[in-house]
């Protein structure tokens, strides 16, 4: 390792050391590493079969709504062992949009839309995982929901890590940590930006989460390696969306990462999705 290396992942490490005063979270020298860990899969019965969607939305919610039930219906067909389908962040519409949009699209929850997502649910008997905007009361959040094989909402997280464009589109944030069990796992829920918070994330590691389920509208290409997996020891499961919204561009990354940070599946660059099996 050169000096200038060296001396980089020192402050990384100071400034994890000092910067207490807010709740974003900077890297530190293991992470800033990048390092090939080895993760060994356990030999185990506890496992989760999962699928990881990104889809190429309409500005209409009425056309990706319709998109997302033949798209459970697909994977389904093609892959009938897949226990989990998950979807981007705010998917039934564009992302970055002003509060009028937003509001015209918002859902509460539950509602029609979560009514539909259960009926598949409990058709097919496997969890679904989907980011929306929600109204609640005269608030609207950039929301997660996970629906069980019996069509139960049996989680709801609130965006608490706001970026610029969801301030401008009108959502509130929401101080909120939430941990379900599915098939066994632990599964803290996140959107997006909320990896970069201090306090959701020290939260999922006390919890000891065995996933970090998450929805994500993301630009970015194909990471080296995953901090977030590696910061919580948590698989990450990373599904986003594809294609040109009003001139933002989302790249399609797909992924799941193991627990040491290893991307171990992936596909960007179309609206695809991609299937892989998990094990604690």
């Amino acid at each position: 390792m050169n000096i200038i290396k060296l001396l980089f992942l020192l402050l990384s490490t100071l400034l994890i050391i000092t910067s207490c005063e807010d709740d974003y979270l900077t890297i530190n020298a293991f992470e800033a590493e990048g390092t090939t860990v080895n993760y060994n899969l356990p030999d185990t019965s506890a496992t989760l079969h999962v699928a990881v969607v990104a889809i190429q939305c309409s500005k209409y919610k009425i056309d990706n709504i319709e998109k997302i039930f033949k798209k459970i219906d697909f994977i389904m067909a093609s892959d009938p062992e897949v226990e989990i389908i998950c979807f981007g962040e705010a998917i039934t519409g564009w992302y970055a949009e002003d509060p009028s949009y937003l509001s015209e699209i918002a859902e509460i929850i539950p509602g029609n839309f979560t009514d539909s997502l259960a009926f598949y649910a409990k058709k097919y008997a496997i969890y679904i995982s989907i980011g929306l905007a929600e109204r609640a009361g005269d608030r609207i959040y950039n929301s997660i929901i996970v629906i069980n094989p019996g069509g139960e909402i049996i989680g709801i997280h609130r965006k608490n890590t706001l970026t610029s464009e969801d301030k401008k589109s009108g959502y509130s944030s929401l101080k909120n940590a939430n941990v379900i069990s599915i098939n066994g796992f632990k599964a803290g829920l996140m959107i997006c930006a909320d990896v970069n918070g201090r306090w959701l994330t020290e939260k999922y590691i006390d919890e000891g989460i065995d996933i970090i389920l998450s929805a994500f509208a993301s630009p970015i290409g194909l990471p080296s390696f995953n901090i977030v997996s590696r910061r919580m020891n948590a698989w990450q499961i990373f599904p986003n969306r594809f294609g040109n919204e009003d001139g933002e561009e989302y790249s399609g990354l797909i992924y799941i990462s193991d627990p040491a940070g290893n991307i171990v599946k992936y596909n960007f660059g179309s609206e695809s999705y991609l299937t892989y099996t998990i094990s604690k």
